[in-house]
C-alpha cells in the first residue's frame, strides 16, 4: 500500500492529459511565463519540455507578466506573430 501511495503522490495529474492538450493546441504554440511567479518556473519548464514547446521567460514578472512587464510581453508577442507571418 505504501508503494502505491508513494507512486500516486509523485504522479503528475497532467500526464494523463498531455495527448488531449497537444490536440487542442494550435500548430504554432509557445509558452510564456514570469520568472517571479509564485508558482515555480520549473513546473512551466517541465511542461514545455513534455509538450516540446518553446518557453519564453519574462524576467522580473510574476503571475501576470502582461500587467507587470507589458513592454517586454508586447515585444515577445510581436516577435511571435512576426515569426508566424514570415514562416
Amino acid at each position: 500500500m505504501n508503494r502505491q501511495l508513494g507512486r500516486d503522490g509523485r504522479a503528475d495529474p497532467l500526464d494523463a492529459h498531455l495527448t488531449d492538450l497537444r490536440a487542442c493546441l494550435p500548430a504554432r504554440t509557445e509558452l510564456l511565463g514570469g520568472t517571479e511567479d509564485p508558482r515555480p518556473i520549473a513546473a512551466l519548464e517541465a511542461l514545455a519540455l513534455r509538450l516540446a514547446l518553446p518557453l519564453t521567460r519574462i524576467e522580473g514578472a510574476g503571475h501576470e507578466p502582461w500587467l507587470e512587464r507589458p513592454d517586454v510581453v508586447r515585444a515577445q508577442l510581436r516577435r511571435f506573430v512576426g515569426g508566424a507571418v514570415a514562416g
